[in-house]
C-alpha cells in the first residue's frame, strides 16, 4: 500500500457517494491504495453512504462536529500508507488522479508535496467534460482539495492547527509549515481534481454573509500566527485586494445585501455571469472589512 485518501466530510452525502466512486475507479491496483472517511458528525446519511461504498473504504466518525482540521489529522493518524492524499467530499477525480500522485512522489522522494490542478464546476456531471485551464496553478503551496505529502513530514511539521475558529486558510497555514521545513512543491496537471461549487445563491445572502464573517476570523487567526507579506497576499489583506473589491462593488457602493439584490434582477434578466460576479464583489467587501475589523482588535489587544 503507497497511498492513503482522506476525505473529510460533513453533512455531503450526496457529493461523498459521487466522490467514492470515482475514488474506488482508479487505475491503480486496489491493493496499492485506502480510502478514509473521517464523518465530522454529519447529521445526513453520510453512515450510509460509507458502507455502501464497501469494505475498501474505512470510516472515522466524530460524534460531534469538530471541525476541517481535526477530521484530518484523525485521517492522518489512521492511515497506514507513507504517503497522504487529501481531497474533499465535494471534489470529483479521474481514473488516472492518485497514479498521477504517486509518480510525482515515487520519482522526487519523500519530502515531496505534490499539487494538482483544482478546477471549478457547477455540477457532479459538468466534471465529467471539463477541460484543466492553462493557468491552473494556485498560490496556495498546500490546498487540500487536491494535494499530497508524506505522513512522516506531516507530523514533523506539526499536522493540521486544530484552533482556527472559522471557515478556511488551516491548509494554507501548515502548507508555510511544510515550505519551512523544506519540503518540495511539485505541480502535476495529470493529476488534477474537479470542485463541484454551485453559484452562490442571492437569496441565501445571510448565510454566504456569515461564511464569509467565519473566512474573516479564521484569515485574521492565520496572520496572527504569521505575520508578514507572504500570508497577507494570501489572505488577500493587501491595497491591491482592497482596490479591486472596491470596483467589483460598484466603487463601493454596493454592500453585499445591495449586491444580493442586484444579482437577482441580474439573473432574471438572462445575466448569470453578471449576477456572479456583482454578488462575488459584494461577499469580498464584507470579507474585508470583517477581516479589518479582527486584525484591528488584535492590534488593540498588542496595545
Amino acid at each position: 500500500m503507497e497511498l492513503s485518501v482522506v476525505v473529510p466530510t460533513y453533512n455531503q452525502a450526496a457529493l461523498l457517494r459521487e466522490c467514492l466512486t470515482r475514488l474506488l475507479a482508479q487505475s491503480l491496483a486496489p491493493e496499492a491504495y485506502e480510502v478514509i472517511v473521517v464523518d465530522d458528525g454529519s447529521p445526513d446519511d453520510t453512515p450510509e453512504v460509507v458502507r455502501a461504498a464497501g469494505p475498501r473504504v474505512r470510516h472515522i466518525r466524530f460524534q460531534t462536529n469538530r471541525g476541517r482540521s481535526a477530521a484530518r489529522n484523525a485521517g492522518i493518524e489512521q492511515a497506514r500508507s507513507p504517503v497522504i492524499v487529501f481531497i474533499d467530499s465535494d471534489v470529483m477525480v479521474r481514473p488516472s488522479f492518485l497514479r498521477a500522485h504517486l509518480a510525482v512522489h515515487r520519482r522526487h522522494g519523500p519530502r515531496t508535496l505534490s499539487r494538482g490542478p483544482v478546477v471549478l464546476v457547477p455540477t457532479v456531471d459538468a466534471a465529467a467534460e471539463a477541460g484543466v485551464p492553462r493557468l491552473a496553478a494556485s498560490p496556495a503551496y498546500l490546498d487540500t482539495a487536491n494535494a499530497g505529502v508524506g505522513k512522516q513530514q506531516l507530523q514533523r511539521a506539526g499536522m493540521f492547527d486544530e484552533q482556527f475558529p472559522g471557515y478556511g486558510w488551516e491548509d494554507f497555514e501548515l502548507g508555510m509549515r511544510l515550505r519551512h521545513l523544506g519540503v518540495r512543491r511539485v505541480f502535476s496537471r495529470e493529476a488534477a481534481a474537479f470542485h463541484v461549487q454551485p453559484s452562490p445563491d442571492p437569496d441565501d445572502v445571510e448565510a454566504l454573509l456569515r461564511k464569509e464573517e467565519a473566512r474573516a476570523r479564521s484569515a485574521a487567526y492565520f496572520y496572527r500566527k504569521a505575520p508578514g507579506l507572504r500570508t497577507r497576499l494570501l489572505i488577500q489583506n493587501t491595497a491591491l485586494h482592497r482596490a479591486v473589491y472596491w470596483a467589483m462593488a460598484a466603487g463601493g457602493a454596493l454592500s453585499a445585501r445591495g449586491a444580493a439584490r442586484l444579482a437577482r434582477g441580474l439573473e432574471r434578466r438572462g445575466m448569470p455571469g453578471l449576477a456572479q460576479l456583482a454578488l462575488r464583489g459584494g461577499l469580498n467587501r464584507h470579507y474585508l472589512t470583517h477581516l479589518g475589523r479582527e486584525l484591528d482588535r488584535h492590534h488593540a489587544a498588542l496595545a
